[in-house]
């Protein structure tokens, strides 16, 4: 796993340091054939012990609970766009660090989750809007908000009421973002979903276990898919360029770029950047864009 030089979560994981933070993660740690200690990453609550452990351990999150089926995000990966990011506000407004609170980061489709608003709170002091067409997911985002000291006053969340929607209903008059980010649907339908859990398990060589993977409808899948939900993004950003300074969003099928820069040019935008993650196996691409600036 390459990762952004200021990720904390650099090497493997320290299992007896984790446990220590989380006692109850204990219950899930094997041995492997090398002798290594891990978890059965295909069993949902060992994962989601594994990341209540590095909340508490590393950002001092002391509760983070997910109701089943929800999507349980990993970690290192969540915190390495959020460095990617923190360097898009850095270079953009000219400060030596993007630190404190007069920061702002809107996050489209935090999920129950509230991954990017949580990591963003803990390591840059930012606050943060969530947003979710879920209201059951933002509520359980909200006791996480409200069961941790450390999170209140800095995050805030809001129901986007159309699901159709991604920026209007959520930006109001007068805000101001300085980074937008997003981690949109990957696939186009329920099928498509799960086809390519059964084709994971099959890499893993392990027996198909269904639609065991973490994540409701509206978090794994959209019509159209990653593509046409990014498309929607870029064409309504226009109309909010003056309130957000990077819009972003995650962009894991690399074969979407050339469209989606396509329609970035036709827009007129400042800039667009390409900013390539390798997690394992696994390359995604953050793609930002900015406005020019208002006179």
């Amino acid at each position: 796993m390459s990762l952004h030089p200021n990720n904390p979560h650099q090497g493997r994981y320290d299992f007896t340091r984790l446990c220590r933070h989380y006692p109850a993660l204990q219950a899930f740690v094997i041995t492997t054939a090398a002798g290594d200690s891990s978890i059965d990453f295909s069993q949902a609550a060992a994962v989601q012990a594994l990341n209540a452990a590095i909340l508490a351990s590393d950002y001092q999150v002391t509760f983070w609970q997910l109701p089943p089926g929800y999507l349980c995000p990993p970690i290192p990966g969540r915190a390495d766009y959020l460095h990617y990011a923190a360097d898009l506000v850095v270079e953009l407004t000219g400060v030596a660090k993007a630190q404190g609170k007069q920061f702002r980061l809107l996050d489209l489709g935090c999920g129950a989750n509230c991954i990017y608003p949580i990591l963003a709170s803990r390591s840059f002091g930012w606050r943060a809007v969530g947003s979710d067409i879920d209201n059951t997911a933002l509520k359980v985002a909200g006791a996480i908000v409200k069961a941790n000291a450390n999170l209140k006053g800095l995050i805030e969340l809001r129901l986007q009421p159309k699901a159709t929607e991604l920026l209007f209903g959520i930006i109001q008059p007068g805000e101001y973002y300085d980074i937008s980010v997003c981690n949109p649907p990957f696939y186009a339908s329920a099928a498509e979903a799960t086809a390519a859990n059964q084709q994971k398990w099959q890499k893993l060589g392990k027996a198909d276990r269904g639609r065991n993977f973490a994540g409701t409808a509206n978090e794994l899948w959209c019509e159209g898919g990653e593509l046409v939900f990014i498309k929607k993004l870029i064409a309504d950003s226009s109309l909010f360029a003056s309130q957000v300074g990077w819009f972003t969003s995650l962009v894991s099928q690399q074969k979407h770029l050339p469209a989606l820069v396509a329609q970035l040019r036709r827009l007129a935008v400042a800039e667009v950047r390409q900013i390539k993650m390798q997690h394992g196996q696994k390359t995604s691409t953050i793609l930002a864009w900015r406005f020019a600036p208002t006179t």
